[in-house]
């Protein structure tokens, strides 16, 4: 198992993304290059540099699986899928696997951070990945092994017409005319504009005509790393997500409605319960992964294939129980602290466990996280990166001992620890780490699928006992 510390300046970064995300800025929106994957997506800034649009590589490249970047002067390397990638401030050319590569536009070097023009991205990414990429580059959209979702409108005409959009998969974020909703959502004008940063939603559909009523035409458009939907008609809209996330459905609003004050009315305390419960689920992280593989136990048996089994198990018994679950990774790839952190923060993830294998000691170990004084939370609006878990501290605690007491149940050897770790410190979300250790003098029984099944059994039956605390306080 490997844990490792974060500086100051995360702390600064993530301040620094939290009040662009809130719009503490005045200025209109950063150019943006979103990248899909088939698992997950994210975005990075994109800035012009002497006519050419550039982007970070550490940036493209980390959430990818790739390795810390080493830099020594100007020269910069980084490692992925077993290509070795280097650049050289000043040049206008790569190097992977010692053959030189064209980037159109020279390297430069900006804060610390090696940028390199957007462009160079299909060249670049074409030797590091063994598999197929599509750049919609007006959109500054990169799709990575195919990951699409497409829909489908279907207008239905009457007294009450309507407009369903069928998509392939759950969308996963709605943003209607700039802001974030989750149920039921009002527009306010005759536009109603759907934007799609986070899903790969693509179409060949471009406009298409309904009617001259309330809804009269859709159309499809892409810009600044995001998909956009625009419904137009002569009344104002009202837009509902199904809850499976594939169906989105605007109808005309209802007249009361029009005359309500949306904004001035709360939600009541029921109707606050039943979407928390809608939205609960388990972020389960399957440590390690790619080039990173963590504790080796012979032969060809490693951290990371065990822990990823192992995840899958907790999976499974949690659905069985009705609780839903995801894993962080579903594959071979390497994800840093922080993006494992963010994405589960991201998500909104109601708690986290992240599932180890270490050499040392016996039974199975779980920590819970604790932070030291000079990780206390400061005052403000915005939560240190170092001390997120903050807020959920006694509910982390709580939920390591439910899982350590089921563990004891079924004749497991089971320590309870508290230390400051990561990332369970960067989560806002009640979060614990569980790590397995071998039998004694018997490494190849991390293998074993009764004792893994027990493990993801006593973790499932924690969580059910820590779930109604968990989430009665998200």
């Amino acid at each position: 198992m490997r844990w490792s510390k974060t500086g100051a300046a995360l702390a600064v970064l993530a301040l620094v993304g939290l009040c662009c995300a809130l719009g503490v800025s005045g200025a209109g929106p950063e150019q943006q290059l979103t990248v899909y994957t088939g698992k997950s997506s994210y975005s990075l800034p994109v800035v012009d540099r002497s006519g050419k649009q550039y982007i970070s590589v550490a940036d493209l490249l980390s959430p990818l699986g790739s390795s810390q970047p080493t830099t020594k002067g100007r020269d910069w390397r980084i490692i992925l899928n077993k290509m070795d990638l280097r650049l050289t401030e000043g040049k206008d050319k790569a190097v992977i696997n010692k053959q030189a590569v064209d980037l159109g536009g020279k390297v430069l070097l900006e804060n610390g951070r090696f940028m390199v023009p957007m462009d160079a991205m299909l060249p670049v990414l074409g030797r590091l990945l063994n598999t197929t990429i599509d750049f919609h580059q007006p959109a500054r959209r990169l799709f990575i092994g195919n990951p699409f979702t497409r829909f489908t409108p279907e207008y239905k005409n009457g007294d009450q017409p309507s407009l369903l959009l069928n998509f392939s998969q759950p969308v996963t974020q709605l943003d209607v005319n700039h802001d974030e909703h989750r149920g039921a959502l009002f527009t306010r004008s005759n536009k109603t504009t759907l934007t799609f940063r986070k899903d790969p939603l693509v179409s060949d559909l471009k406009t298409q005509q309904f009617s001259d009523g309330a809804i009269q035409s859709l159309a499809f458009s892409e810009e600044n790393g995001a998909a956009v939907i625009t419904v137009t008609g002569n009344k104002h809209l009202q837009v509902i997500r199904s809850e499976d996330g594939k169906t989105i459905t605007l109808q005309p609003q209802a007249a009361e409605a029009l005359a309500t004050p949306l904004p001035t009315q709360p939600n009541t305390p029921s109707t606050e319960v039943q979407k928390r419960a809608a939205e609960f689920f388990v972020m389960i992280d399957p440590s390690h992964g790619g080039y990173d593989k963590g504790a080796t136990f012979g032969g060809k048996l490693v951290e990371k294939d065990i822990t990823l089994r192992l995840a899958r198990e907790v999976r499974k018994e949690l659905e069985e129980r009705g609780i839903t679950a995801r894993l962080l990774r579903e594959s071979d790839i390497d994800l840093s602290l922080d993006r494992r952190a963010e994405i589960t923060n991201e998500q909104r993830a109601g708690l986290y466990v992240g599932l180890h294998a270490g050499r040392s000691g016996k039974g199975v170990r779980v920590y819970a996280p604790v932070l030291t004084d000079t990780q206390q939370p400061l005052a403000g609006r915005f939560l240190p990166w170092d001390s997120a878990q903050s807020g959920a501290l006694s509910r982390s605690q709580n939920l390591a001992r439910a899982v350590s007491d089921e563990l004891k149940k079924k004749g497991l050897p089971a320590a309870n620890l508290s230390v400051p770790l990561r990332p369970l410190n960067n989560i806002i979300a009640p979060a614990i780490a569980v790590e397995l250790a071998p039998e004694e003098n018997d490494l190849q029984s991390l293998e074993n699928q009764k004792l893994q099944n027990s493990v993801a059994t006593a973790i499932a039956l924690g969580i059910v006992q820590a779930r109604s605390q968990i989430g009665a306080r998200q």
